[in-house]
């Protein structure tokens, strides 16, 4: 059985926790959306062979089922060999936890023990993580810490700590975060509707994690460094307070009150209403969202069509978005790779446009929120889908159906048509009276014309409810017949493949950083680091290029790798190098190409088809 990193990542997670493991609660543990996890599951119930298999227990979510000794230990030494990097990664954040609970450097061995790990295993690990390599300092004589100011440690530990991992390596602190979130939790969401202030419950679980956590560690002599952001402390904020000390007898310092009110303030929030004392920032925002409007509009030719509200809740994320950038935090996504792939013109459009409007950088774990908001302006409305309605009847019959599907259809169907049955069947007349038939809909009263036309849709006149459901799986049809249609013909404008032997990622950083990318000057980016990453939910990484006010051609080429590159976590086989010209104004028409064959399992079906055509070219 053939099992991709990710895959064997979640078995082996499985593995471990035989009781079953909340569905919601594995995704975020490897880093996917629940509709990824759901496609991992099924193909991989396919792979796996003896009756093994992982089934739906209900309100556990998943569990692993007739697993012999001898693949447990087979899934759980490829685990082990492969050292599966998906982030956040079960161990990787478990390393990264354990070390932020230490004040002092921890031996190699004291730190495997602590985690029943063995030593090779804990430097391994550290080797194979970008993270662990850039937060963990090792010394062969004294071990290894995390050498990093507490409020920095505060913002990690939010992200990485888990409760039950907890239990393993530092079990008073388990304890405690259970007891104060159990707490925090009874009357914390009371409290924000009463302030009016609306924030999702993902943020407001990240909050309370917050607060749990820094009381935990002043409780354990971890001193927050000065500071004073000069914000003053919310009715909300006094409150929550006065609660938790009256509850626990625990208190926050005049630092801890500042950096508490600095993540209070930059949660996403709910523009429900605005206030008074919300239009001041309204007004300050305004003129950047006008320059990142016009930066759309120069840079790939499309205008940001937001209603009222729809532009006051995106210049009130901004508005939070500066607050988190501003005090060095950020909130994870862990749906970025999905968002990624389906949205890739409107997170390209953030890349691009963003940082010259707004005046600062989106952190990369936050380009694809900002996104979800362009993409909802920028939408464009697929073409209806034309209807015949061919009829003998008398016409008075016929015009309750045609009203029937206009309303009934606002926005799927286009110009409905009535033809007479005598003009459907004369090929001579129909050329010239009937409409353009290909990719049509056609509605018919009559049975004998019924099955002279394979495509036509039997209907009663006065019973069309009835055959609602029928009607509109005939228009799915016949949409994605004319998508299918589209596709082909920009893969053949487009689209190019080749096959790769192997692949590079840090040497085409480098070459790239010579690459021309849109800015005011059109001059290179210097700093390759900051360059915004487009790794996808899918086995593919993509690398969309634009090319601002220079001739040239725009083209999609996709390398297929011969052996599959681990990347951030995930087994690359496809690497998709695009390049648009903005003066070709063909935004809309390239994007969705890409969009389309970023697809799951569309590479792999065109594979053939790709290559093939190449050849026929180098020929």
């Amino acid at each position: 059985m053939e099992l991709s990193n990710r895959q064997i990542y979640i078995i082996s997670y499985l593995l471990n926790h035989p009781e079953g493991m909340n569905a919601d609660h594995l995704a975020a543990k490897a880093g996917i959306s629940l509709r990824t996890l759901q496609t991992e599951i099924r193909d991989i119930n396919k792979s796996l062979e003896d009756g093994a298999a992982i089934i739906n227990v209900g309100k556990h979510g998943y569990a692993v089922k007739n697993f012999s000794e001898k693949a447990r230990e087979t899934i759980l030494a490829q685990a082990d060999d492969r050292q599966t990097m998906l982030m956040p990664e079960q161990r990787v954040n478990d390393i990264l936890s354990a070390l932020l609970f230490e004040k002092d450097y921890i031996s190699m061995e004291a730190l495997a023990g602590k985690l029943f790990l063995s030593k090779g295993t804990v430097y391994r690990t550290i080797e194979n993580s970008s993270v662990l390599k850039k937060l963990v300092t090792v010394n062969r004589t004294k071990g290894v810490i995390v050498e990093l100011p507490e409020f920095q440690k505060r913002q990690y530990l939010t992200k990485v700590f888990d409760r039950e991992s907890a239990e393993i390596y530092a079990p008073d602190v388990s304890a405690k975060y259970r007891g104060l979130d159990g707490i925090m939790r009874s009357y914390m969401a009371k409290l924000f509707v009463s302030h009016q202030y609306h924030v999702s419950g993902e943020s407001l679980r990240s909050f309370r994690r917050y607060m749990v956590l820094s009381l935990i560690r002043s409780s354990m002599g971890y001193t927050l460094e000065q500071m004073d952001h000069g914000l003053a402390i919310s009715s909300l904020m006094n409150e929550l307070m006065d609660i938790i000390y009256s509850v626990t007898g625990m208190s926050f310092s005049d630092s801890e009150k500042q950096d508490l009110q600095a993540k209070l303030n930059e949660l996403p929030a709910f523009l429900i209403e605005i206030p008074d004392t919300r239009k001041a920032w309204i007004t300050e925002w305004e003129p950047a969202y006008q320059r990142f409007s016009e930066c759309v509009r120069e840079t790939f030719g499309l205008e940001l069509s937001m209603k009222e509200d729809e532009k006051l809740r995106f210049i009130l994320h901004v508005y939070k978005l500066h607050q988190r950038a501003e005090y060095g935090h950020h909130i994870s996504n862990y749906y970025k790779r999905e968002i990624n792939r389906t949205y890739v013109l409107a997170t390209q459009i953030v890349v691009c446009c963003f940082e010259e409007a707004f005046g600062f950088k989106v952190p990369e774990t936050e380009v694809t929120f900002v996104a979800l908001y362009v993409a909802m302006a920028i939408r464009s409305k697929e073409k209806p889908v034309d209807c015949i309605i061919v009829t003998s009847k008398n016409p008075s019959l016929v015009w309750p159906m045609k009203q029937w599907m206009e309303e009934h259809f606002p926005n799927e169907v286009g110009r409905v048509t009535v033809v007479e049955h005598y003009l459907w069947l004369n090929k001579e007349l129909s050329r010239k009276y009937v409409p353009e038939q290909d990719n049509v809909l056609i509605l018919t009263a009559s049975a004998s014309m019924a099955l002279s036309c394979p495509e036509a849709v039997l209907v009663k006149l006065f019973a069309l409810d009835n055959e609602y459901e029928l009607i509109s799986r005939r228009l799915k049809e016949i949409k994605q017949r004319i998508k299918d249609r589209e596709l082909e013909e920009l893969i053949k404008k487009y689209v190019k493949a080749e096959i790769a032997e192997t692949y590079s990622f840090a040497a085409n950083a480098n070459s790239n950083a010579n690459n021309d990318v849109v800015t005011d000057t059109d001059n290179s980016t210097d700093n390759v680091d900051d360059n915004y990453e487009f790794v996808l939910d899918t086995d593919a990484y993509l690398m969309p290029y634009v090319h601002h006010k220079k001739a040239g051609e725009n083209s999609i080429t996709v390398f297929y790798l011969e052996k599959p590159v681990l990347h951030r976590g995930t087994n690359i086989r496809f690497i998709i190098e695009t390049n648009y010209y903005t003066e070709s104004c063909e935004c809309i028409g390239f994007y969705n190409c890409i969009r389309e064959l970023l697809l799951p399992g569309k590479l792999d079906e065109l594979k053939s088809e790709l290559l093939s055509g190449q050849a026929d070219t180098l020929m």
